[in-house]
Parts: structure tokens; C-alpha cells; sequence
């Protein structure tokens, strides 16, 4: 029977995987709203759980250097965030997660021998070579073009912004996991969602007010998906978080690196997206990878 950490990293996965499904079907311009949202979510079921359980004296542990520590970490968060909405513009979204997600527990993992003095072993590098075996398979076709874009889509661009992305996770996780060692959860939660909604109210009313207003104007459908994909992401924020404090990271990481699958089933029923058997091997390959550098 799994514990509560390993089953919170499951059900953030998931959330995960379908938020991503959900926020392809919402135009462009739109979907920085989704992360403003989520960051209000955050805001109030933290704020909530903090009066319930009477955890404000949580705060009192927090120096000046644990909060800049904190909110840089929450920055470089949702930056990947704003860079993986970008990245499901150029990709399809089941490719996408695959490509992220494999290489997401790569850097962590790199990240952490380089930072925190963490030791390589022989798993990891063979794991390495596997991921970005599977991540060949998937970009490339037969004649070797890359074939995972969308259409009229530059690839070039896609390509990057699925690398950055989970650059600055792996990042952001790192710092948090470090925090966590003497920091409450809901306490670093809040601070993160403050962050993003300091960040995304300057951002949406000064320079993209009126995407914002348009939101959740003259599309009611438009509007309920966007504010479906922050439910949904403020849930996988929360169980990725909850399961970082109560697991080992690497286990948090290599659960949470489960979200492809779900993005992949959701994305070919609900969007209707396509996948050749190349791809679905280069999908097999890549979980694999990412089981070999985890275990």
C-alpha cells in the first residue's frame, strides 16, 4: 500500500498531466491567466489550512535569507511555468510532457551533485543516456526531422523552451527541497503563491490587461477551462509539495515524473491527438530513463 508522500506524488502527476491538457485548448494569449488564478487558489486553501491547523507560529522559524531564498525559488518556478505554457504552443502536449518530464529528474539530479554534493552513481548515467535516447526517438522521424511540432510552429523555438522548462523546475525543487529541511510546507506554499500573484497582477493588468479582461468575457467555455487548468495545477502544486516534505525528493521526483502517461491517455482522448508507434516507443524509452535514474 503506497504512503501518504508516494500517493500525494501520484495524484499531483495527474492533476498535472490533465491541467496541461486542458490549458492546449485555451488560445495563447490566454493561458498566463491560468497561473494567476492558480496563485490565488494556492493563496486561500493555504491561508485556510493555516488558521484549521493553527500553523502561523511557523512563520516565526523564517529569516530575511530563508524569505528571498524562498521567493527566488517560487520565481524560478513559475518561470518554467510561463516557458512550458510556450512550449505547448510549438509542441504537441503529449510530446511535450514526455520531453519535459524525462528531463526534469535529469537536471534535478545533476543540480544536486553539483549543489548539495550529492554522488553520481552508474544508474544515473546509464539512465541518462537512456532518456535522451528516448527523447531522439520521439523529435525524430524516419529521415531525421524532427516530428513532434505543431503545425506552422517553429521547432527551434519548441525545442528550447523544452529544455528551459524543466531547468528552472529542476532549479526551483532543488531550492525547496532545501528549505524544507527546516521550513513548514504551507508556510513556503504561501510565500510562492504570493510571489506569483505580486508577479502575474503587474504583468496581466499593466501590460496584458486586456487579455486578462477577455478571459472571462465573451467565452464562457474559454473562461471555465482556464479556471479548471489553476484548480488543477493548484492541486498538483499541493500534493508536489506535501509529498516533497513527507518522501524522499528522488521518490517525489520520480512519481511526479509519472505526469506524461496522464497527459499522453488525456491528450488522445480529449484532444485527439495522434501518436505514430515511433513515438510511443520513444515514450516507453523515456519512462524507463527515468525509472533507471531515479531507482
Amino acid at each position: 500500500m503506497l504512503a501518504l508522500g508516494e500517493t500525494l506524488a501520484l495524484l499531483s502527476a495527474f492533476f498535472w498531466g490533465n491541467s496541461g491538457v486542458v490549458l492546449k485548448s485555451v488560445p495563447q494569449k490566454y493561458r498566463l491567466t491560468f497561473i494567476f488564478l492558480e496563485s490565488i487558489m494556492s493563496g486561500i486553501i493555504i491561508i485556510s489550512l493555516l488558521f484549521i491547523l493553527d500553523q502561523w507560529k511557523d512563520f516565526s522559524d523564517f529569516t530575511v535569507t530563508t524569505t528571498i531564498l524562498a521567493i527566488i525559488a517560487a520565481v524560478i518556478n513559475v518561470s518554467g511555468s510561463v516557458f512550458y505554457i510556450f512550449a505547448i504552443k510549438h509542441v504537441k502536449v503529449g510530446m511535450a510532457f514526455v520531453v519535459i518530464n524525462s528531463l526534469f529528474p535529469l537536471f534535478s539530479i545533476i543540480g544536486g551533485v553539483i549543489f548539495l554534493n550529492q554522488i553520481l552513481s552508474l544508474p544515473i548515467y546509464v539512465g541518462g543516456i537512456i532518456i535522451i535516447t528516448g527523447i531522439a526517438v520521439i523529435t525524430l522521424n524516419g529521415k531525421g526531422r524532427l516530428s513532434f511540432s505543431e503545425p506552422r510552429s517553429s521547432l527551434k523555438i519548441g525545442l528550447f523552451f523544452c529544455t528551459i522548462t524543466p531547468l528552472c523546475w529542476g532549479s526551483g525543487a532543488l531550492m525547496m527541497d532545501k528549505l524544507l529541511e527546516e521550513q513548514g510546507v504551507l508556510p513556503l506554499i504561501l510565500i510562492r503563491a504570493a510571489t506569483i500573484f505580486v508577479f502575474f497582477a503587474i504583468l496581466l493588468l499593466i501590460w496584458k490587461r486586456k487579455d486578462f479582461y477577455a478571459s472571462f468575457t465573451g467565452d464562457s467555455q474559454r473562461a471555465k477551462k482556464i479556471i479548471f487548468a489553476s484548480i488543477l495545477t493548484t492541486f498538483a502544486m499541493l500534493g508536489w509539495f506535501t509529498s516533497l516534505s513527507l518522501s524522499d525528493a528522488a521518490l517525489t521526483i520520480i512519481l511526479g515524473s509519472s505526469a506524461p502517461i496522464f497527459a499522453v491517455i488525456s491528450a488522445r482522448i480529449f484532444l485527439k491527438e495522434s501518436f505514430s508507434k515511433r513515438s510511443i516507443f520513444g515514450i516507453l524509452i523515456c519512462i524507463s530513463g527515468v525509472l533507471t535514474v531515479i531507482i
